[in-house]
């Protein structure tokens, strides 16, 4: 069987799961687990999954986003068979397909044709949506996801301008959707052909670094702008490292600055700009007349300097600033930034290495320590955290365990090395419907913290604003976010997955669907507001502990959530015929918060806490995090062998300590441990591994 014909049976049995947890259907699942994938790869920023077909009028869209760095509305279209083994798609399905979306896009002008759809009808929501951002737009971009392969017969994939602006079509088939997913990059892998974008034949480059079996060569380069203008219009945002896709628009100082310069100082923006921090996987370099060119990178990734890029690439696209009128006149090819280049070859630290260059170089605007997503210590640490702790039997019997994905496709790669028998036993660990991404934890945590309109700004976006949040307390207090933390996390992923499961299956939401995404964070946030109003809370222990929830709180959430759904497509309370707009706005949940709401099916003595109960249980959480700490220290003394903290005694011993000194007893009680004899108090433990760290920082060998 060959790899691709496994990735499809491994993707369709992850739909099926889905969809039975979910009750939902296999298109749906495939378009969010595909969409998880580009969003997470970089392709694809906060889809929104909107279907709509009109066969009489051959149009079609099941999804859309708007990608304010790319000024790009992107409308996509699900090409789904339900089957695991790939068939191919033709150049006629393609037209086909992109056809329908093209024609839906034309239309969302035509008041005739949006009047005629119900107000609650995904078509006329994303519609009332893209008014607003037509004018603002630059381009369009059709997408076409499709569990199948592209033919090879298929030579080139074009569509007509839409509405005058650049208009795309991209392909995202089972072979593309699998090269992103097991690679080991955070973006998709892609190469920069600087041979033929370059007139000199490549990028002039010096050498930086000398040292030919480094883990990262350097180079210092310059960069032509409209060469970046170029990459930017091709590759947008993939272009970009994940902590800079957030590209503030002209009205920062710094952009202001670049847009001045670019204007009335062009041959000074080399010297005023602190130019580009890239980096690449690998790289092809050729010298000519004795001037070292950069041909090709692998994998580039700007990690500072979006700034500059994005406002090189709008310059002559935007309106407004100083003087308007000139800026058609700029000449990008007169003018040049500067570039560093690092070359890491070491896929395991790329990653890591690509944080703190980012974190070291980023000087323009502020970019927060949380936007360094995977690498940031909380995400390593709730991930720690998911592999080791063992979830109550609850009511299936089974304990199991929930996995924290803190980098892309960490569960499959997992399952693809394993046996059938293997593979059967992780995932009765590790249940597939308890897998959760850096987004769901953001999506959960951030509903809990009661902004909805937050959590509705898109998955990206409220993960990077949740993340701001987190990164100052986990810096002020790491103790915060160990294992009463993680137990609570878990309760508010149950209170939000068997809440939207839970709506799903209702009978008023089957017969009006739409807007679950919507309601359910609105229903969770409001439930709260309510109960914290009157000096209580929902009980995430019972949760936690049940690892469901209880038919009186299940059912006080279908019952807000009919109320919330009545509520935001109700015009005359929204003001607006968008109630997806409406619900990304902070004075819209202000004004839900104001209403008066008598909640009538919580069991007050289960469901429910009180301000006292929650001061108990801090309490008892500073104890539980206390013992933690000794349980993982002991751990950690335990995992390093007994031959090192033998060796460790041999060496302090070998400085002339006496055996009454903490080296020489501290190192003597660790190989006791390992001996089954003595166990550290939780002071020792730690001040063992602290001696251990400094020994091996001085000159000790192991």
């Amino acid at each position: 069987m060959d790899e691709l014909t496994t990735y499809s049976e491994d993707l369709f049995n992850r739909i099926i799961i889905a969809t039975e947890a979910n009750s939902t259907f296999p298109e749906e699942e495939f378009f969010n687990i595909s969409s998880e994938i580009l969003g997470e790869a970089g392709v694809l920023d906060d889809i929104e999954y909107h279907p709509f077909k009109n066969s009489r009028k051959g149009m079609r869209m099941d999804g859309f986003s708007y990608n304010q760095l790319e000024k790009s509305i992107n409308i996509i279209v699900i090409k789904y068979t339900n089957h695991d083994q790939p068939e191919v798609i033709t150049q006629t399905e393609l037209d086909k397909l992109s056809r329908s979306a093209y024609r839906y896009l034309e239309n969302i002008n035509n008041d005739n044709f949006i009047d005629s759809l119900d107000e609650t009808d995904h078509g006329r929501m994303v519609a009332d949506s893209l008014k607003y951002l037509i004018e603002d737009a630059n381009k369009f971009r059709i997408i076409v996801l499709t569990n199948n392969t592209l033919s090879k017969r298929i030579k080139s994939i074009k569509i007509d301008p839409i509405m005058d602006k650049t208009t795309s079509l991209e392909v995202w088939d089972l072979q593309r959707l699998q090269d992103i997913e097991e690679s080991s990059s955070e973006t998709e892998p892609f190469s920069v052909n600087f041979k033929e974008l370059c007139v000199d034949g490549g990028l002039n480059a010096l050498k930086a670094t000398h040292e030919a079996d480094s883990d990262v060569q350097s180079y210092l380069c310059v960069m032509p702008a409209n060469v970046l203008s170029d990459l930017y219009d091709e590759y947008g945002q993939r272009l970009l490292e994940s902590n800079v896709r957030t590209f503030l628009d002209f009205r920062s100082n710094v952009n202001k600055g670049i847009r001045r310069s670019l204007l009335m100082e062009p041959n000074n923006v080399f010297a005023f700009n602190n130019g580009l921090t890239v980096t690449a996987s690998s790289i092809k370099t050729s010298n000519k007349n004795g001037q070292l060119l950069i041909e090709e990178l692998e994998n580039m990734q700007i990690v500072n300097g979006g700034q500059t890029t994005a406002s090189i690439y709008f310059a002559k696209r935007e309106k407004g600033g100083i003087q308007d009128n000139l800026f058609s006149e700029i000449d990008l090819k007169t003018i040049s930034v500067q570039m560093k280049l690092s070359i890491i070859h070491d896929e395991e630290k790329s990653e890591e290495m690509k944080s703190k260059i980012s974190a070291y170089a980023n000087t323009q605007n502020n970019i927060q320590a949380a936007d360094l997503v995977s690498n940031h210590p909380f995400h390593k640490k709730i991930e720690t955290l998911s592999r080791r702790m063992t979830m109550p039997a609850g009511e299936t019997g089974l304990p199991s365990k929930w996995f924290y994905e803190r980098t892309r496709g960490q569960y499959n790669v997992k399952l693809r090395g394993f046996t059938p028998a293997q593979k059967r036993h992780y995932q009765t660990e590790f249940p597939p419907n308890q897998k959760f991404v850096k987004t769901d934890m953001a999506k959960f945590e951030n509903t809990w913290r009661m902004n909805p309109h937050e959590v509705k700004k898109g998955a990206q976006a409220n993960l990077k604003i949740l993340g701001q949040k987190i990164s100052l307390e986990f810096e002020k207090d790491e103790d915060n976010f160990k294992e009463p933390f993680y137990k609570d996390l878990i309760a508010k992923a149950i209170l939000f997955k068997q809440s939207d499961l839970a709506i799903g299956k209702s009978n008023w939401y089957k017969e009006n669907k739409g807007l679950k995404a919507e309601i359910v964070t609105y229903s969770i946030a409001f439930i709260r507001d309510k109960l914290l109003k009157r000096g209580l809370d929902i009980n995430l222990d019972i949760i936690y502990n049940n690892q469901s929830l209880s038919d009186s709180l299940t059912e006080e959430i279908v019952e807000v959530a009919r109320f919330m759904k009545g509520l935001i497509t109700n015009a005359e309370f929204t003001l607006t015929s968008n109630p997806s707009e409406f619900c990304k706005k902070l004075e819209s949940w202000k004004k839900i918060q104001e209403l008066d709401y008598e909640l009538q099916n919580l069991n007050m003595q289960s469901d429910v806490v009180s301000e006292m109960q929650k001061e108990e249980k801090l309490k008892d959480n500073k104890e539980e995090i206390k013992a933690g700490d000794q349980i993982a220290d002991i751990e950690e003394i335990i995992s390093i062998p007994i031959k090192e903290w033998e060796a460790l005694h041999a060496y302090f011993s070998s400085r002339g300590l006496a055996e009454s000194d903490i080296e020489i007893s501290l190192t003597k009680l660790c190989i006791q441990l390992h001996q089954g004899k003595k166990v550290p108090t939780s002071r020792q433990a730690k001040k063992a591994l602290e001696i251990r760290s400094k020994a091996y920082q001085e000159d000790f060998e192991f």
